[in-house]
């Protein structure tokens, strides 16, 4: 019991470390962030506007773990242009084609 507490408030504690890395190098910019610590994984879930600051929650998750960290990190952050951008791009792009 006293080592599955242990293990419980370490995970815990290394979500909080990894979570305050993320959001400290991707400026705040992944949305809905969870961090999910188990025996042998991170698993990181968001939503986020480009590729960019998905590569550097990778990074914050890889500096917070540290070299003898998980075996295994899965990056579960969507990749999603916002959708005036979209719409813009969009209306630009037909805006082209017409006659």
């Amino acid at each position: 019991m006293l080592l599955e507490d242990a293990i419980r408030t370490r995970n815990s504690e290394l979500e909080q470390s990894i979570e305050r890395q993320v959001i400290q190098r991707t400026w705040g910019r992944i949305h809905r962030l969870q961090v999910k610590v188990s025996e042998d994984r991170v698993v990181v879930h968001g939503c986020t506007s480009c590729y960019y600051v998905k590569q550097l929650a990778l990074e914050g998750v890889l500096d917070a773990v540290g070299p003898a960290g998980a075996a295994r990190v899965e990056l579960d952050i969507e990749v999603a242009g916002s959708p005036a951008s979209s719409t813009n791009a969009r209306d630009s792009r037909a805006g082209s084609w017409s006659t």
